[in-house]
């Protein structure tokens, strides 16, 4: 993540602002973005907008005074937990009865209650308005002489009716863009959620294999089991796997920004997710997680280097190795970096509020155009169900535009990422592979019998001959080692350690 920026000139009332967040804050911790079941109160949220400071993506200190320590310790316990709490997303049955019987994790919790009731009082507001308009009453004679009263149309209601048949006409004029318009916004929005989703799912794949590398080359003894270095190496990489999902997620979600914080920090110390000298570094440098995965590159370096990782022959080629795990950390790092980059970028403030006012002038049209030309009572039923299709489609469009739901906007609808479940996911998966390969079996370590062949190829491919007898060596025309063989026709034994020697034609 890229060091904070100094905010812009502030105007006295966001200075005002800052010192009451900041006295506030010098006494005691009462903030509560924490959990997706408890925010902040009103006017905190208000001074954190107005000075100008996004929670999703730069976490700043503020919210460091909005969270009790008993809701910073749950955090903090959710983000560590070693069980899978809930789906990453809401789960279904595609079977219609059962989905017509939900209720929680859909978008009719969010728009029934509201739009679409509301919308409908209107249209009986407005019937029950023209119903009341006075009629005058007029005397004609049927053809059998006989005087009928009838009531006639007053000059007010005529004149209203023609205004609502205007309306209506263009209400059907507009109502064909607004619904293609708001289908290709919902497309667009559904594309940027899968977007995010599948590069936290990539993430967490690039995180597997660098555990799954290190498992499997890690130092290990001649029963097949990990030796005391490797398992101390492998423990470490697990924590800094850890450690770098939970900071990462901290600073593009509001609920888990807590964690950056320096009181964040240190509950994880003493939860044992890093240690105090670490909580320290990342204090001063105000990197992150990025400063995690620069741990974690020198940690794979460090261990190829001492001979923790690749230094048996379980343990595969020190050169090939290192360039995986590099190339893995590079990937990782371009593949995190893109979620920021798609919640920064998610959708222009224009398109949004074009989309916006169209909807709402057509949702508002509605119950005058259809009494025009349907009547009252159908008036009502048509006016519920426009409202709850074009605001449904509406408010999941822009609740797909907050993946993580950043905004509480999606509170209840089923629609965002589950950020604690991927947390608990990699948590698991950071043991799995160390789990997994702790012993392997006989079949899989090398055969003893067979001589071991030169394990850096690249040292053969640059001419390079690996030899421990240095004086005397070298290679006839046939290839055969000089040295060794004046040794075997002075009846001594060559040495069983020698490695194999093998032409190189140097160009």
């Amino acid at each position: 993540m890229a060091p904070p920026v100094a905010p812009p000139p502030r105007r006295p009332a966001t200075r005002l602002a800052l010192i009451a967040i900041s006295l506030s804050s010098a006494h005691s911790l009462q903030l509560r973005p924490a959990c997706a079941c408890r925010r902040p109160p009103a006017a905190s949220r208000a001074s954190v907008r107005l000075a100008g400071f996004s929670v999703a993506t730069g976490g700043d200190d503020l919210w460091s005074g909005y969270v009790t320590q008993d809701e910073l310790r749950d955090v903090v316990e959710e983000a560590m937990a070693t069980t899978v709490q809930a789906p990453i997303v809401p789960q279904f049955y595609p079977y219609r009865w059962w989905l017509w019987s939900q209720w929680h994790g859909t978008i009719l919790r969010k728009v029934l209650p509201r739009e679409v009731l509301w919308n409908v009082m209107l249209v009986l507001v407005v019937w029950l308005a023209i119903s009341f308009i006075p009629q005058p009453t007029q005397i004609v004679k049927t053809r059998f002489g006989k005087a009928m009263a009838i009531q006639a149309a007053s000059p007010l209601a005529q004149s209203l009716m023609k205004s609502l048949a205007s309306v209506d006409k263009v209400w059907m004029l507009a109502s064909g863009l607004i619904s293609f318009t708001l289908s290709f916004f919902l497309s667009q929005s559904y594309a940027l959620w899968r977007t995010v989703y599948s590069v936290t799912r990539r993430v967490q794949g690039r995180l597997n294999d660098i555990g799954l590398l290190c498992a499997t080359a890690a130092e290990r003894n001649p029963d097949g089991t990990y030796t005391e270095d490797a398992e101390d190496f492998l423990s470490t990489l697990a924590r800094y796997i850890r450690l770098f999902n939970m900071l990462f997620y901290a600073s593009v979600t509001k609920r888990f920004a807590p964690l950056r914080t320096p009181k964040g920090l240190a509950e994880l110390v003493q939860q044992g997710a890093l240690t105090s000298n670490e909580r320290q570094a990342l204090l001063q440098s105000s990197m992150g997680h990025n400063a995690v995965l620069g741990w974690l590159s020198t940690l794979f370096n460090s261990a190829l280097s001492d001979g923790r990782m690749a230094s048996n022959p379980t343990g595969g080629s020190t050169l090939s190795l290192q360039i995986a795990l590099q190339n893995k950390v590079v990937e990782l790092r371009s593949t995190y970096a893109s979620i920021e980059d798609e919640l920064t970028g998610r959708m222009p403030l224009a398109y949004t509020q074009l989309v916006q006012i169209m909807v709402d002038l057509l949702i508002f049209c509605t119950p005058f155009a259809l009494m025009h030309s349907v009547g009252g009572v159908g008036a009502m039923v048509g006016t519920g169900l426009i409202t709850l299709f074009h605001s449904s489609i509406l408010n999941l469009a822009k609740m797909f535009l907050d993946p993580f739901n950043n905004d509480d906007y999606g509170d209840g609808a089923g629609i965002s990422v589950n950020v604690a479940t991927l947390l608990q996911e990699t948590n698991i998966g950071s043991e799995r592979w160390r789990r997994s390969a702790s012993w392997v079996p006989e079949a899989a370590r090398p055969i003893v019998r067979r001589a071991p062949l030169p394990r850096d190829e690249m040292s053969l491919a640059t001419g390079e001959i690996i030899d421990e007898a240095e004086e005397g060596g070298g290679l006839d025309e046939g290839g055969a080692e000089v040295g060794q063989a004046a040794e075997g026709e002075a009846g001594e034994s060559p040495s069983p350690q020698g490695v194999v020697a093998v032409p190189v034609t140097v160009t």
